[in-house]
């Protein structure tokens, strides 16, 4: 059998298994996720195929997907997936072993059924038989991987050595490894699943060992260890509008120490500059800088000391006070594209000093080295210029506030409020108490010459995707606290739920 074919047929017992499940058992099955893993994510599966619309038409689906199974049992199972043995009131999970090899994991609601199904598959040349290893069994699925389980347990691992005496092992201590040292004793990943969520993400440093280094490029403090950081994300389809929330967590005193200290760079924006850019941007992106904490975080790591010292600064530049100088908000915009592809970019900064200006022509005699020419145009005033670039870059302190931009237009205009701002912008939570956001306008982008162009040169698919592309309206990320931040990607469309048109969308693609 060739690997496309198996692929499908896998594919089918797979899909079908995830329209509808039956009950669980109690044991964990969780257990066998190793707990130096350093990806897991989770998915509620009957929340997904709900949201999704397939359960809308699943007969007309289920037909679909039997109609090249030459066993009618196996047909029939497809058609009731019940009697596939499998749970998904439980959470299906895909996770990263140790050796670096993807698995799936699932629960057993009914092992007897479970073996069935996989004589059924047997039997259509998908694996081959089963083998008993005491309290769990075996299963090699060709071309594909290893299969165990047990009453509570189906663990599917892909591997191109599934019958290799390591693998054999790897999966038995899988298998055997007990809740209290797996990954269901981590706190962060007790934390992840306990949040309601259509997918659920868990990420580890543990497994990164260049992280060592990192970290004192970083200034961490020597028990400071990096690996001990976790990352938790939950994502959630709604009508209008898919949410990602997502925190960084650790148990390490001195790491939350260091994320508090980062915290303290900045404060809430106070949307100083909304009235200045344009609605009509690509992106937007606002913070609230601490200059003076910003100097001190950046001089306690060695990497930043070590550019300082072997850059050639301007004489008589004064680096720390330029960068203390930095006391509110700084804001970037992509207001445009041109045809030739160079983005007009605009950036302000309030500061207290005009020496903050000097910031990037310190570096001068480095930029001069790789065909940067910098220059000034006036008092606290600069130019860039370069064969390289398409337009000078033009930069200063006017006032109490920073400039800097790549495009004519936007120059002449610089300090003015422009008629249609970010101030009335259609973004939700562009005015939120955040200490961070960013915006990228999907209508924005669609409309530009460029892309649309570049859709049409791919005949009708690339029709049918500029369509899908078309429904999305803009996302948006902003921090709620120190340590967590939200993604919402809004679609025009607010009466339906995003996953049920995003597969409508696939369908006319892929056909």
């Amino acid at each position: 059998m060739n690997k496309t074919k198996f692929f499908f047929r896998l594919s089918v017992l797979l899909i079908a298994v995830l329209v509808l499940g039956s009950c669980s058992k109690d044991k964990e099955y969780t257990r066998v996720i190793p707990s130096n893993a350093s990806l897991v994510i989770s998915f509620d599966i009957q929340s997904i195929i709900k949201k999704s619309g397939l359960m809308d038409n699943k007969e007309s689906i289920m037909k679909n997907l039997t109609a090249s199974l030459n066993n009618e049992k196996l047909a029939k199972m497809v058609q009731n997936p019940s009697d596939a043995g499998l749970s998904l009131e439980n959470k299906a999970y895909f996770f990263v072993t140790s050796k670096d090899e993807p698995a799936v994991l699932f629960k057993v609601s009914d092992e007897d059924k479970l073996e069935d199904a996989f004589g059924l598959m047997q039997n259509e040349g998908i694996c081959d038989a089963i083998e008993r290893n005491g309290d769990f069994s075996t299963v090699i699925l060709r071309g594909y991987g290893i299969c165990a389980f047990d009453e509570s347990t189906l663990l599917v691992i892909e591997t191109t050595n599934a019958r290799s005496l390591p693998v054999k092992e790897q999966v038995e201590k899988m298998m055997h490894t007990t809740e209290g040292v797996s990954i269901a004793s981590n706190k962060g990943f007790q934390k992840m699943i306990e949040k309601k969520s259509d997918i659920g993400l868990y990420g580890s440093f543990a497994s990164l060992p260049q992280l060592t280094s990192m970290s004192m490029s970083l200034g961490l403090p020597e028990d400071a260890d990096m690996r001990q950081m976790m990352v938790l994300a939950q994502i959630n389809f709604e009508n209008g509008k898919v949410t990602m929330e997502g925190e960084y967590y650790t148990e390490n005193e001195s790491l939350k120490a260091y994320i508090k200290k980062q915290a303290e760079m900045g404060g809430k924006i106070n949307h100083t500059f909304l009235k200045r850019i344009p609605a009509s941007s690509l992106a937007y992106l606002s913070m609230n800088v601490k200059g003076d904490k910003l100097y001190d975080m950046l001089m306690s790591g060695a990497e930043f000391k070590n550019m300082v010292r072997d850059s050639r600064l301007t004489p008589g530049f004064d680096l720390k006070k330029s960068v203390n100088s930095l006391k509110g908000d700084v804001a970037i915009a992509v207001t445009n594209v041109s045809a030739n592809g160079t983005p007009s970019l605009l950036a302000y900064a309030e500061v207290s000093d005009p020496s903050a200006a000097g910031i990037v022509y310190a570096f001068k005699k480095d930029f001069d080295e790789v065909g940067l020419t910098v220059t000034t145009s006036g008092k606290n005033e600069y130019v860039v210029k370069s064969a390289m670039l398409p337009s000078p870059i033009r930069f200063g302190v006017r006032g109490n506030y920073f400039y800097l931009t790549n495009d004519d237009n936007l120059y002449k205009n610089i300090g003015k409020d422009v008629a249609n701002s970010l101030a009335n912008a259609k973004y939700e939570n562009i005015k939120s108490d955040a200490k961070g956001y960013f915006v990228l306008d999907m209508d924005n982008v669609m409309k530009l010459p460029m892309v649309s162009n570049a859709f049409g040169r791919f005949g009708s698919q690339g029709n049918m995707v500029q369509s899908i592309l078309a429904g999305f309206s803009y996302a948006e990320a902003y921090n709620k606290d120190d340590q967590k931040s939200v993604v919402n990607i809004y679609f025009k469309n607010k009466n339906e739920n995003v996953l049920k048109q995003l597969i409508t969308g696939l369908k006319k693609v892929l056909g």
